[in-house]
């Protein structure tokens, strides 16, 4: 099997398809050192991603669920931007675990629906509403969060263009804007980024 540029859309779908006995030619890869929780559980974390992105970060999310659950008190706040189609079809694991979640209050999810953008407050992919909800973005980021995408090429560059946005409607400059965020991938942002 030829690698295909649309397999990270499709992915769910292919592996939904397989029978017990199917080969399936994949490559495992190893993400970013950088791209792991803090060391500190209390540092908050801020969770940009988009389909099958959500997966390292739905680990991120367990884990300190875990951590909540096994009685620590200093469990940093998490903040997640995801994106998706629909939330009816694939508004991944929100009837489970990241549902469950969002009830013990672990995590604060921000949905971005590119085929229902009146399900998500207007906002039809997730730099849409990182810059809608751009406040809830500087108060974790006044709070020292680490910051994380994952995702494809081009929901990264959307993520780093809305970041930029709003660091640069703080500064008033662009290119000041560019540098603080620059600054701001050295030292508490993280990318895992395919495609």
């Amino acid at each position: 099997t030829r690698y295909r540029r649309d397999l990270p859309r499709r992915g769910i779908q292919l592996l939904a398809n397989l029978r017990p006995g199917d080969l399936v030619q994949l490559m495992i890869r190893q993400s970013a050192t950088t791209f792991s929780l803090p060391v500190d559980p209390s540092v908050p974390i801020v969770l940009f991603c988009a389909g099958t992105g959500l997966a390292p970060m739905r680990g991120f999310i367990q884990e300190r669920a875990m951590q909540i659950q096994s009685g620590r008190k200093d469990i940093g706040k998490i903040l997640l931007f995801f994106g998706c189609r629909d939330p009816g079809k694939d508004y991944l694991y929100f009837e489970t675990d990241l549902g469950k979640w969002i009830e013990l209050g672990v995590v604060d999810v921000r949905p971005a629906f590119s085929r229902a953008p009146e399900k998500s407050e207007g906002c039809r992919y997730v730099q849409d509403r990182i810059v809608r909800d751009g406040d809830e973005v500087r108060k974790y980021f006044r709070e020292k969060a680490k910051f994380f995408t994952c995702g494809g090429t081009a929901v990264a560059a959307g993520i780093r263009e809305a970041c930029i946005k709003l660091i640069e409607e703080d500064c008033g400059s662009r290119d000041g804007a560019v540098e603080k965020f620059k600054a701001l991938q050295k030292e508490r942002y993280a990318t895992d980024i395919f495609g």
